[in-house]
């Protein structure tokens, strides 16, 4: 992350609570930022910038993505988490699957924290950064680290199709309830605490005008928490009061004691990803008054509608104080049910829920290695810089009708001309047993081995002028400018998930109903000119038997090249053989009836292969 040793954000603090944490379980955590030298920390430079001005007025430093030192930090590490995504991060990113270092990202730069602060309070422009953060950083991510529901929801919103993983930042055990006598000049006031940067969308200014429309506008102190731009601005402000506000920037040691030393806490912010600040007061025994804003996920923390006002408005701010002033049993009685929500959000289980998302990123990455001793490990993998999202809303089948138009177009028109021709110029593609399609009179899944990443085309070649559809990975979907004609050649992403994979069966068995070709690869994985048949896996005969429909065994064949030109293929050629169908059996449980078609399909595959080595002979 850019920033680490200035604990003057959310983030910051957050990540330093987490290394603490998991270095306290016994893991080593190395950080990757600008700052300080320290143990386990690898120091970038910060990047120089012409707004740099306007960054340091923030507090906010953005670090050099240097390569040697990134490497470093990265080279036998088992997991990288990416905080933020800027330049830093994005080069980690780059180095992290370059090395195949297992890696995710969390999502704590909110837009509106940006668009706040270059004075724009619309819709637009968070919208168009979010947008800019996808495109640049996250489309590359596969699971993002988000501190509350309401930021996952927001990313689902804005088309990000990663997983999301919705866990708090944390409140540290110190954050707690303390007998601290509060100081002399505060004795016979009431004190209002609000924490967090003095920056617009934190809205300290909405705080003050509230305080000078409450009936007891006189007895209130206003204490402020944090650093920013709006100083000046906000002191002038609160010299309006009669007590004037106290601002000020304290360790985390002096905060818990402030927490305890007040009465009651604010949070106006219109923006926030979860409002860490928020809990730590909650924890502490503060009962909160926090703003609606659609825009922030703090609300989440209020229990009933007297800790909530309405976005923006001072007057029902004040009422809401007022309200808390009047009535200190509720506020007591509140008091204990806070305490126990607080106990939701302890650092502990965020911990524990974060090292559960790290193994499993581990073992999904990790497991896309190629592995000879496991079948269906595959043996290609190809940059998949894009995420591809597949739930039950999936379109398996775009009927849109310019899609249909292009998909046909460019499947009669271009490439089936074109892949007969690379097929047999590259391949010596033939094709035996063509015959045994004319017992295809209606819907059908086809079958066969995966030797090659141009298979797909051979097997549609041999199918024309019926054109199939292609089970294929959801990886290949991920793959730049491959996914666009994976798709409007007939490949249908299979799902990961049970409720998806449900969806897209259910597609699936309606095309078969309406006379189509569904192809699959029962091995799941491409081992690249591998002449033995692999383990096959259930999806295909399970598809056939609930639809009906028969299975057409086909098996691609080597054979070696002859004539002058054999010395200069380092291949042998190919040869596609199309067996006669299997149909379902009429009797026997599901189970059985798949298993029987399974093994009857694999039986004639095999004997086709078995064929063809004896004549090779």
């Amino acid at each position: 992350m850019d920033q680490y040793d200035s604990l003057n954000n959310g983030t910051s603090v957050s990540a330093a609570r987490f290394a603490s944490h998991l270095r306290a379980r016994g893991h080593e955590v190395r950080i990757v930022s600008t700052g300080c030298k320290a143990e386990d920390k690898y120091v970038v430079r910060p990047r120089k910038s012409l707004l740099n001005p306007i960054f340091k007025a923030h507090g906010m430093v953005f670090g050099m993505p240097d390569e040697d030192v990134i490497r470093k930090a990265i080279a036998d590490a088992d997991i990288v988490h990416l905080y933020l995504p800027f330049k830093l991060c994005m080069k980690a990113r780059k180095i992290a699957r370059e090395l195949g270092v297992p890696h995710m990202a969390a999502f704590h730069c909110q837009p509106e924290n940006v668009s706040f602060n270059v004075g724009f309070k619309g819709r637009w422009l968070p919208i168009l950064i979010y947008h800019w953060f996808r495109r640049r950083f996250y489309r590359y991510i596969r699971d993002i680290h988000c501190p509350s529901k309401f930021i996952s929801d927001q990313l689902h919103k804005h088309g990000y199709a990663a997983r999301s993983h919705v866990i708090s930042n944390g409140v540290d055990e110190a954050f707690r309830p303390l007998d601290v006598a509060p100081p002399p000049e505060w004795h016979d006031k009431f004190v209002i605490l609000m924490v967090g940067r003095l920056a617009p969308e934190k809205r300290q200014d909405l705080v003050i005008k509230a305080a000078l429309k409450s009936k007891y506008a006189d007895n209130l102190q206003l204490v402020f928490l944090g650093q920013g731009p709006l100083l000046r601005r906000l002191e002038h402000l609160g010299k309006k009061l009669k007590n004037r506000p106290v601002f000020k920037c304290v360790s985390q040691e002096e905060i818990v004691r402030i927490y305890n030393q007040c009465d009651l806490y604010v949070h106006a912010a219109e923006a926030e990803s979860e409002s860490i600040v928020c809990i730590e007061a909650i924890a502490s025994g503060l009962v909160p008054v926090i703003s609606d804003s659609d825009r922030s996920a703090a609300k989440q923390f209020a229990l009933d509608e007297r800790s909530l006002f309405i976005s923006k408005n001072a007057v029902d701010l004040a009422e809401k104080i007022d309200y808390w002033i009047s009535n200190p049993e509720q506020r007591e009685r509140m008091r204990a049910c806070y305490l126990s929500l607080a106990g939701e959000y302890a650092i502990s289980k965020s911990i524990e829920k974060i090292e559960a998302v790290y193994r499993g990123v581990i073992a999904e990455q990790r497991k896309a290695a190629f592995n000879p001793e496991d079948p269906h490990s595959h043996a290609i993998h190809l940059p998949t810089p894009y995420v591809c999202r597949v739930d039950t809303r999936y379109r398996f089948v775009n009927r849109n009708i310019f899609f249909r138009f292009c998909s046909t177009l460019l499947f009669y028109i271009i490439a089936i001309p074109l892949l007969d021709i690379v097929s047999l110029l590259f391949f010596g593609l033939k094709i035996k047993g063509k015959k045994n399609l004319r017992y295809l009179k209606g819907g059908a899944v086809t079958v066969t081995n995966h030797f090659h990443v141009l298979d797909s085309p051979m097997v549609a070649c041999s199918l024309f002028p019926r054109r199939p559809f292609f089970a294929t990975l959801k990886s290949n979907l991920e793959i730049p400018v491959v996914r666009r004609l994976v798709r409007l050649l007939g490949g249908v992403p299979i799902p990961e998930s049970p409720k998806a994979l449900h969806a897209f069966m259910e597609s699936m068995r309606a095309e078969l109903e309406n006379g189509r070709i569904v192809h699959f690869y029962p091995e799941a994985s491409l081992w690249p000119w591998h002449d033995a048949l692999r383990p096959f896996r259930n999806g295909a005969f399970h598809l056939a038997v609930k639809s009906g429909v028969p299975v057409l065994p086909m098996v691609f064949t080597f054979r070696e090249a002859k004539g002058p030109l054999s010395r200069m293929r380092k291949k042998p050629l190919v040869t596609l053989n199309i067996g006669e169908p299997s149909y379902p059996a009429e009797h026997g449980s599901d189970r059985e009836r798949v298993q029987k078609m399974r093994s009857d399909v694999r039986d004639t595959m095999e004997a086709i292969i078995q064929g063809s080595k004896k004549k090779a002979i």
